[in-house]
């Protein structure tokens, strides 16, 4: 009987401290992290928009990096070239419409809605 009890415990314990890690797990730190794609908007949602399961497999929550010139602006985020729409983690006011830009991000997939890919999680990139 307390064999049982014991394991009981253990088992419950380990549930508790897998559930624990799981659901709060260390963040992606995008920076750092290597991009899979690295170009133009036009050309990243012409491969969405001509073959939507590939494209997915290929970049789906993947790290990205876009350039081209802002076509929009919000408080936390830009479109570029009205194809793809970044979205930052805090106010952006550097920006202006016009602008030349790269971004990298992680991308979250194609809208087929309104025809653009969305990515979060964005910074400037510097290289």
């Amino acid at each position: 009987m307390v064999k049982n009890k014991l394991f009981l415990a253990i088992f419950f314990l380990t549930l508790i401290f897998i559930g624990y890690k799981y659901t709060y797990h260390e963040h992606r730190e995008i920076s750092s992290e290597k991009e899979v794609f690295n170009g133009t908007a036009l050309v990243l949602k012409q491969y969405f928009h001509e073959n939507l399961e590939e494209s997915n497999g290929a970049y789906l929550n993947k790290t990205i990096v876009i350039s081209g010139v802002i076509s929009e602006i919000e408080s936390k985020a830009i479109m570029i070239e009205d194809n793809v729409y970044c979205v930052f983690d805090k106010n952006i006011s550097e920006f202006s419409i016009g602008k030349q830009v790269k971004v990298k991000g992680r991308c979250l997939g194609y809208d087929e809605l309104l025809e653009v890919v969305k990515i979060d999680q964005c910074i400037i990139f510097k290289k």
